[in-house]
């Protein structure tokens, strides 16, 4: 079989002040000469990391309550690198996407919606976290009976339901996201219901219908109501468009070409336009939307540290109630420590929960294409972290700073995580070097290549027909038009010319495309691939310097049954994302897939 890839990141990660509403903030930055928490020390150690991993950028935000300064806070920037291909530096106002850092505000709307006593009278019932998702979203259901029945909201939140990730079923659908949910059904689950923790970003999309469902109103504009604009957050942002005119929002870095089969770690390239485009970007609101810069956040942080009043009036913006829940562990995220100075791994909703030499942290980190963040806070030393990356490779950098910058403020002998991580990143590179090469002896599928030009379907992830690379055709043909399009083009350009390959156009969230290498009789390799060729060319920017990224030969794909009765695809090999402590598909064909693929009848 493949080599499937072990993902030893993500195990690795599981683990100034004013006194008017208007103007919170301070009215300048402190130069480095006047910071208290951001030391010359930490900017060198900042500037060191993005020279040694080269690196695009870096915007940190640390904040601790200080009653020696005025207004009670101390808030400090740290800015480093490019925010764009140009050379623009990074400033605290440059904005990201913060990714799943997002989940906590739809936590906190799931939150006001339930202390929502006015929504409770109209409707003549409350709603609770233990509500079931049944009675609250039309068309809800899972595969699972159990869960179908069973899961609440605490569930969604703290990703107990039994279903792995799927997150290449994340698409633009004509039904929106109302037809997402009624598509749930058909994604097979990797566990038993409330057994494990399975990270799923489809459950927070799946929430993010609440304001519309009960209010009429948009989740977008439900957030802005009751958390931008009472923290005068004014940068951040649901908004592609808005960001963009701006002229605030970072380029997200990507390393273009990057293939670990072939020990090339790819070029680092701004991805310009913004990964989602301008109307799709909804698509992840409720799981990772946000747009939001470090200025923001180190008021979003301080509002958290001040258990949910507002940092300066101290009027409530979140009940403190909420936002503990929020903190508190529902199901175990991670049962052992990764390193002796953690403890095990706690979720609750949006955020995670453990300790760090003896110091309670509660955080979460997020990672979108092209950008990486944390925000951290130490609840019991009243001071909170906030690191923002434009670089899609950056996860154990931010790490490295904020553990660094945490040793230095608590006063704790520091450690040096740069080079654990670094070690971390060796191991996982080095893990694709034992993957079985394919045989010399390669063996052809049980019929023959061009008869696996197909159309082959799913309910949740779409449809998928693969092409034949090096096939004849008309001119006019599905395949031909598909082959020749620059999309495609640069992939084939990437691809081994001597193992017999297939491209499959797939517009989901994170993919363009889908490669298929044969591996050996009817196995294949599967890459998840996107690229912003086309589009760049669309918007008029040209089609160089644009970005081709997942070429690693990731999954695995058995063509099942070929030109017989049950024909279809049986993907597998992770694709799904399930958590540690699931299970795989057990049997063969249909029964071993991770996510089936159908024959269409008509195909």
């Amino acid at each position: 079989m493949p080599f499937i890839n072990s993902p030893l990141i993500l195990l690795a990660l599981l683990y100034a002040s004013c006194i008017s509403y208007a103007a919170r903030l301070p009215s300048r930055d402190e130069p480095p000469s006047e910071r208290t928490l951001i030391t010359p020390d930490i900017d060198a150690f900042a500037n060191s990391l993005l020279a040694k991993w080269n690196s695009s950028g870096l915007a940190i935000a640390v904040v601790r309550r200080d009653s020696n300064v005025t207004g009670g806070w101390r808030r400090e920037f740290g800015s480093y690198g490019v925010a764009k291909g140009s050379g623009a530096p990074i400033t605290p106002d440059t904005l990201f996407a913060i990714a799943s850092n997002s989940k906590l505000f739809l936590t906190f709307s799931a939150g006001l919606l339930i202390s929502n006593e006015t929504l409770a009278n109209e409707r003549g019932k409350k709603l609770e976290w233990t509500t079931k998702a049944q009675d609250v979203l039309p068309g809800w259901g899972l595969m699972d009976e159990e869960a179908s029945k069973g899961t609440n909201i605490q569930d969604m939140l703290s990703h107990r339901t039994g279903l792995p990730r799927h997150d290449y079923s994340i698409r633009p659908r004509p039904g929106g996201k109302a037809e997402m949910v009624a598509t749930l059904k058909y994604l097979r689950p990797s566990a038993e219901f409330r057994e494990t923790f399975q990270y799923n970003n489809l459950m927070y999309e799946s929430l993010s219908l609440l304001p519309p469902v009960l209010l009429n109103q948009s989740y977008e504009s439900y957030i802005a109501q009751n958390l931008f604009d009472p923290l005068n957050m004014t940068s951040s942002t649901y908004s592609v468009k808005d960001a963009e005119s701006s002229g605030n929002l970072a380029d997200g870095f990507q390393w273009s070409l990057r293939d670990l089969t072939k020990e090339f770690r790819g070029t680092r390239t701004a991805v310009v336009p913004f990964y989602a485009r301008n109307g799709t970007e909804n698509i992840l609101a409720g799981a990772g939307g946000v747009i939001s810069s470090a200025r923001d956040l180190s008021i979003w942080v301080s509002m958290l540290l001040n258990n949910g009043h507002h940092p300066e009036t101290n009027e409530v913006v979140v009940p403190e109630a909420i936002v503990e829940r929020a903190a508190t562990g529902m199901v175990v995220a991670q049962g052992s420590a990764p390193y002796p100075e953690l403890s095990p791994m706690v979720y609750g909703h949006g955020q995670i929960r453990y300790t760090y030499r003896g110091h309670e942290i509660i955080e979460h980190g997020g990672a979108l294409p092209g950008y990486r963040t944390q925000v951290a806070r130490y609840p019991y030393d009243n001071l909170a972290i906030v690191v923002l990356s434009n670089d899609d490779q950056a996860d154990l950098i931010i790490e490295a700073l904020k553990w660094r910058i945490t040793d230095e403020i608590l006063g704790l002998p520091a450690i040096d995580w740069d080079t654990r991580y670094q070690n971390v990143v060796n191991a996982y590179i080095a893990s694709f070097q034992d993957r079985l090469p394919r045989p010399a002896d390669a063996q052809p599928p049980s019929a023959s290549f061009e008869s696996l030009e197909k159309s082959f379907s799913h309910p949740t992830y779409g449809s998928m027909q693969p092409c034949y690379v090096g096939g004849t055709y008309n001119t006019s043909s599905f395949c031909a038009n598909i082959l020749d399009s620059s999309n495609v083009k640069s992939i084939i350009a990437a691809s081994d010319p001597n193992i017999p390959t297939f491209i499959a156009t797939f517009g989901q969230g994170f993919t363009t495309s889908i490669r298929l290498t044969h591996f050996d009789k009817n196995i294949f390799n599967i890459s998840m691939l996107w690229t912003n060729k086309e589009t760049r060319e669309e918007e008029g920017y040209g089609s160089e310097g644009s970005v081709l990224i997942g070429l690693d030969d990731s999954y695995e794909l058995e063509w099942v049954n070929p030109g017989q009765e049950g024909e279809g695809l049986a993907l597998r090999g992770g694709i799904w994302g399930m958590g540690g402590d699931a299970r795989s598909p057990e049997g063969t064909g249909e029964a071993s897939a991770e996510v089936w693929f159908k024959l269409d009848v008509n195909s």
